[in-house]
């Protein structure tokens, strides 16, 4: 089989050689050992898998996501259908940072519209205001875990209820609808609910919710209850 020089690995992937050595130091790609003579050596493999490193940070994935992933694909722990729960997560992840970064452009916008763009800096109103900008509540909303809460008003879902309420932490944005009411008939659909109570966080129906009894454990591996 064919092997590479960290040269001719950092080309055949599109990186430099410094992007292979920060992958290694990271944990991300296993370092080959150095032979009494010569170069070190990496698998062809390797190609593929800075080419998939570099790839998910592309679309947005931490290193710690990436590192996990790489384990669990080597594992055979996860299925598509994880990839495509862990994916969905991830857009909205990033629809969250794009409405949080509508705010601040909004609000630079608003101080720009104030400036007369000359004069000396201690008139300036952007300098000025800089110190002033309140958190805006829709910013620090757009941070929460959004954690949907699907019932039918019964006592069943009453004890989820309060015990997803028990389990929540600030960063959790707990909404509840009780369907029997007319309310989250459409957001049910979207995210296939089928049976009450049931939980959805950050747009993924737990799978939990297919027993009858789901456990704060349950919860606790969702997410919910840890800072986000």
């Amino acid at each position: 089989m064919k092997e590479l020089t960290i040269g001719a690995l950092a080309k055949a992937a599109g990186v430099n050689v410094e992007t292979i050595r920060f992958y290694e130091r990271k944990g991300l790609l296993s370092r080959p050992p150095k032979p009494e003579e010569g170069y070190r050596r990496y698998p062809m493999e390797a190609v593929k898998q800075v080419r998939f490193i570099k790839g998910a940070q592309r679309l947005g994935f931490s290193l710690k996501e990436i590192a996990e992933l790489l384990v669990l694909g080597r594992q055979g722990g996860i299925s598509c259908t994880e990839m495509l729960d862990l994916t969905s997560r991830k857009v909205v992840d990033i629809e969250h940072k794009i409405a949080a970064l509508e705010v601040m452009k909004s609000t630079l916008l608003e101080l720009a519209g104030k400036c007369p763009g000359a004069g000396n800096l201690a008139l300036c109103p952007i300098w000025e205001r800089m110190a002033e900008i309140p958190e805006r509540k829709e910013v620090k909303e757009m941070a929460k875990r959004k954690v949907e809460v699907f019932t039918a008003g019964c006592t069943v879902c009453t004890d989820l209820v309060d015990l997803v309420k028990a389990t929540a932490c600030p960063d959790c944005q707990v909404t509840i609808y009780n369907l029997n009411q007319g309310q989250g008939v459409e957001e049910a659909k979207r995210y296939g609910v089928t049976a009450v109570p049931a939980v959805v966080v950050e747009g993924k129906l737990l799978d939990c919710c297919q027993r009858a009894h789901v456990t704060k454990h349950d919860l606790e591996a969702a997410g919910i209850g840890k800072p986000f």
